[in-house]
């Protein structure tokens, strides 16, 4: 199934327990096992695949035992800040002169005075 805008949370919630248990058989691991690696009970483990209600934060922890906390970053990417944010934060621009050229110790005379 794929996870679309149009989905369920009840179909989306079972979709990512069935992934999530992939990921745990593919480790290979029980779910004991990976309750203990994940410090929650066997019962969590359960019914986050069976797609039930859990905490955000036994989600977290299993998702970390698995090795795929990094992955809730494409979940929910950081904001970008937009064009006109950057443009108010860009300091101004400040004109720039080329120094001046510095002379060669000579004093500058008129005409053809030597």
């Amino acid at each position: 199934m794929t996870i679309d805008d149009f989905a369920s949370n009840e179909a989306v919630a079972k979709e990512l327990g069935d992934r999530l248990r992939q990921a745990r058989i593919g480790y290979p691991l029980t779910q004991a096992q990976l309750a203990r690696r994940a410090g929650v009970s066997q019962r969590t483990v359960a019914n986050l695949e069976r797609g039930a209600d859990v905490t955000t934060g036994s989600l977290v922890s299993v998702l970390r035992a698995l090795g795929l906390l990094s992955r809730m970053e494409m979940l929910v990417p950081a904001q970008e800040p937009g064009p006109l944010e950057l443009l108010s934060e860009e300091p101004r621009r400040q004109r720039v002169r080329a120094p001046r050229k510095t002379g060669t110790g000579t004093a500058w005379k008129w005409g053809d005075e030597q």
